[in-house]
């Protein structure tokens, strides 16, 4: 199976939704377009709603502002109640998921799962700052608003597409970029508080669960979190999972999928033939059954490496449709 990791150069959603419909109907997912309206960047779509966010009105960048209570005792509130409708994402933060919701049925019949995705906790903990430009993972309480709001939006969008598609089976993918740093000195997190970061927004939730990284990390992180699927930059750093062998071969075990991401996501794009990919998928399948027998032969889940949100148009494009001709 194929599917995408969510962001495009359009500046209309129909071209995207179109593009996806065309490459991935089998598990489609709906379409972020940052150059579109920076409403659309990787922060601010999540945090629609939140308590203590200051938004920047010019430029829609973000910060939390821990000197600022309003709201906090509804949101907690809201929390603990389980009232998803608090937690919505608006058509005018995310256009994509609503055209998609609206235009999935075209496709319905071929569609094995749904997918859609946000920005990760550990990511918005480490790039989202409070007033003073210090990371809000630092700040327990306010960190607390921003894992508890992520779990609920994460609730609302599955919830919506469920309602909207009944009997299709939902994939959400956390997006965390950060997970690079994870292990450096700028990130002083250990492995056991960032494994608990991640059980904690992901209890519960009803869909296969996973995460998305454009790099390498400390793999066991994720590997021994409860994540469903590991998707990762296979093309750039295809050998860097499987130093962990026995993380690998546990979360492979208990059913987890892999989701090596073997197109890449780069201008790179242009130049790269079918038959390279092929011979990545090879490589990465002769490794997996390396860890675990019969590892390889399983229906794994590839992608581009990365969005291809950076690119232009026909970059994008070329990455989707080599990632159809892979399928």
């Amino acid at each position: 199976m194929i599917t995408g990791i969510g962001s495009f150069p359009f500046k209309h959603v129909d071209e995207a939704i179109d593009l996806i419909f065309s490459t991935c109907p089998s598990v489609p997912f709906w379409p972020q377009l940052p150059q579109r309206s920076p409403r659309e960047n990787m922060y601010t779509t999540f945090l629609e709603g939140i308590p203590s966010i200051v938004v920047n009105a010019e430029s829609n960048g973000a910060y939390m502002d821990t000197n600022a209570t309003a709201g906090i005792e509804e949101f907690y509130e809201d929390f603990g109640t389980g009232n998803i409708d608090a937690f919505a994402i608006s058509e005018d933060a995310a256009p994509g998921f609503w055209r998609f919701l609206e235009r999935l049925g075209e496709i319905l019949d071929g569609v094995k799962y749904i997918k859609c995705q946000l920005t990760g906790p550990f990511s918005i903990g480490v790039g989202l700052k409070d007033e003073h430009d210090r990371s809000i993972i630092a700040n327990s309480a306010y960190y607390d608003i921003i894992k508890k709001g992520l779990h609920m939006k994460a609730l609302w969008m599955i919830t919506k597409i469920r309602n909207a598609y009944p009997g299709k089976e939902v994939i959400i993918f956390f997006d965390e970029p950060y997970m690079v740093a994870f292990g450096s000195a700028y990130v002083s997190v250990s492995r056991a508080d960032a494994t608990a970061v991640f059980d904690e927004v992901l209890e519960g939730l009803p869909a296969k669960r996973g995460v998305h990284v454009c790099g390498n990390t400390d793999w066991p992180v994720l590997l021994n979190s409860s994540f469903d699927i590991i998707n990762y930059d296979a093309h750039g750093y295809l050998d860097t999972i499987f130093y962990f062998g026995e993380d690998l071969a546990r979360f492979v075990n208990r059913d987890g999928w892999m989701a090596p991401g073997i197109v890449p996501s780069g201008p790179e794009v242009m130049n790269t033939t079918l038959d390279s990919i092929l011979a990545l998928r090879s490589t990465f399948c002769d490794k997996m059954d390396q860890v675990l027998p019969g590892a390889g032969s399983r229906d794994h889940l590839y992608t581009t490496s990365c969005g291809v949100g950076t690119l232009k148009i026909h970059e994008a494009t070329r990455a989707m449709e080599l990632l159809k001709a892979l399928a």
